[in-house]
């Protein structure tokens, strides 16, 4: 006889611990209690609000100059994932992520960055949303792999751009790439930029020095404009919510790591090599090269004279 048990196994106990419903009791403003329910414990979450003097959006203003967002999330803030190391780039998801509709009018045109090289096998690929009138870039896809190949790599972007993009720019993207990908492999005797030529997508080097590429991402970040087509004012950079690895990476992801036996803010010049590193790259390369889909091709969208000069 098959014995049951009415223990509940431990994906339904975990499933029971989810659904407890926590009911929190706010003291005063800035003081939050609750009953932590499988300990019995009393929680008192006390916030900066607390201080009658640090409730004024003048006062949050003036905490935030100067300090950077990681340092300000984990002291004043409530967002619990803060990476062990400095952020390359001030990201802030209210600034610079862009939610809902991709709007795609008038001259936008695809940009691609790529990260690898002729013995990487951590590829990634970002897709950037080019405004060339008012040099602006919003990336709406990416693709990452850990230990890829990479003609299979390839064959994937080349079909995203085909069948997803299709409707902007026919799927047609500039390709901006890490230099490397022209370094031919001592056994193939090859390069990644040969592959790319082979499906169509010839790139072009992007920016080799990591200063260029960190400024280029800066001057981006940091200028806005007027976006008709939202009716308000918007980031030149921006990175639209479905791209949850980028939004990652330069949330914080992408960083300098401490030095080891530093001291207080001491950090080394490069940044940590890992996913978040890749992806970032990526992005940096495309947009390192942004000028680049500010040429106007002539006639573009229309069809050639029969005769005369063009």
């Amino acid at each position: 006889m098959t014995e049951i048990s009415t223990q509940p196994s431990p994906a339904e106990q975990l499933i029971d611990d989810i659904l407890v419903t926590v009911q929190k009791t706010t003291v005063m403003p800035g003081v939050i209690t609750w009953r932590n329910a499988h300990n019995g414990f009393k929680v008192v979450d006390l916030e900066s609000v607390a201080h009658p003097g640090k409730r004024s959006s003048e006062w949050l203003l003036q905490a935030r100059r100067g300090m950077p967002r990681a340092e300000f999330e984990r002291e004043y803030g409530k967002q619990w994932i803060v990476y062990d190391g400095k952020p390359v780039y001030e990201y802030t998801e209210e600034i610079h992520m862009a939610i809902g509709p991709i709007f795609a009018k008038g001259r936008c045109r695809l940009i691609s960055g790529w990260d690898a090289g002729p013995n990487d096998v951590n590829l990634a690929w970002a897709l950037g949303l080019a405004f060339p009138q008012v040099k602006a870039i919003t990336f709406i896809d990416e693709y990452y792999v850990d230990d890829g190949n990479g003609i299979d790599f390839i064959e994937v972007v080349k079909s995203r751009l085909a069948l997803e993009w299709f409707k902007i720019s026919g799927g047609f993207s500039m390709h901006i790439a890490d230099p490397s990908v022209f370094t031919e492999d001592n056994r193939s005797k090859s390069c990644f930029a040969n592959d790319m030529r082979k499906h169509g997508m010839p790139p072009l080097p992007g920016a080799v020095s990591f200063a260029d590429r960190r400024r280029a991402v800066n001057d981006l970040m940091t200028e806005h404009y007027n976006s008709t087509q939202e009716g308000k004012i918007v980031s030149r950079f921006r990175i639209h919510e479905r791209c949850g690895l980028t939004r990652e990476a330069f949330g914080g992801g992408y960083c300098y790591p401490k030095l080891a036996g530093g001291v207080g803010g001491d950090y080394r010049p490069t940044p940590i090599k890992n996913k978040f590193s890749h992806i970032a790259n990526a992005v940096e390369y495309a947009c390192s090269k942004l000028e680049a889909s500010l040429i106007q091709i002539p006639y573009e969208g229309r069809p050639l004279p029969p005769s005369g000069v063009i």
